[in-house]
């Protein structure tokens, strides 16, 4: 099983987008899937960083209010569907919010139960309407413990949803995501990025470690890029061959 992509929800897209190209990365307009609209920020190592937004303002307005009037707690306590995941993302503070894994077929993943009987959610079926008119595909299902990742197969070739060619190419010499570290126990485990459990952050924050190639090291955290907090460190030297 692969790391596929972590998802990482803003309240302003565009302004997203400025800022993450400000620091180097190449961003790339994903399109409109409902009530949402997205860009990624794709590595040479088939792994992204999704920036995913509510189209509408007032909707966010609305969403959160919902949380905080806990109307969404409610529907959680409810029903445990992978409708309630997005709902949390939509309503939720911006940030680095879910982790998506890919690599085995869906019902696969269901039988193997990799969450230690927590459950998953039933598939849903999802499409994208990319800005060049490409219509992606794909199927999720999620752990019903929100803390534990989703997954996602394609039902369209992969390179529909995650783009090749120069859009992987960065100015700051980004090559892919290495480490995840996250508050909570990840229980499926990835073979192409170190994910680790650190009890010092907070439930359901993670901290990310990208490499690139051109010796660069900056750190990307704080309020005005999203309550993020992204390491952009060079490839360790053992790795300068390959």
């Amino acid at each position: 099983m692969l790391l596929d992509h972590l998802v990482l929800f803003v309240d302003d897209l565009t302004t997203a987008i400025t800022r993450f190209e400000s620091r180097g990365f190449t961003v790339t307009p994903g399109g409109t899937n409902g009530p949402t609209h997205n860009a990624l920020i794709v590595f040479s190592n088939d792994t992204y960083i999704e920036l995913i937004a509510l189209q509408s303002s007032r909707v966010r307005f609305i969403m959160r209010l919902l949380r905080h009037l806990g109307v969404l707690a409610l529907r959680r306590w409810l029903k445990r569907d992978l409708q309630t995941r997005l709902l949390d993302w939509m309503s939720g503070p911006e940030g680095l919010i879910d982790l998506c894994f890919r690599g085995a077929e869906l019902n696969e993943i269901s039988r193997s139960s990799p969450l230690s009987g927590t459950g998953l959610t039933d598939p849903v079926q999802f499409k994208r309407h990319r800005p060049d008119g490409l219509v992606v595909q794909w199927t999720l299902r999620g752990s019903n413990s929100r803390r534990q990742p989703f997954f996602i197969q394609d039902a369209t070739p992969i390179d529909y949803r995650i783009p090749t060619g120069d859009v992987r190419t960065h100015p700051n010499g980004a090559l892919g995501i290495s480490e995840v570290r996250t508050g909570e126990l990840i229980e499926p485990s990835v073979s192409n990025v170190k994910i680790v459990h650190d009890p010092t952050l907070q439930s359901g924050s993670m901290s990310v470690t990208i490499v690139n190639d051109r010796d660069a090291s900056d750190h990307i955290h704080g309020p005005e890029f999203f309550n993020t907090d992204i390491h952009l460190l060079p490839k360790p030297s053992d790795q300068q061959k390959t």
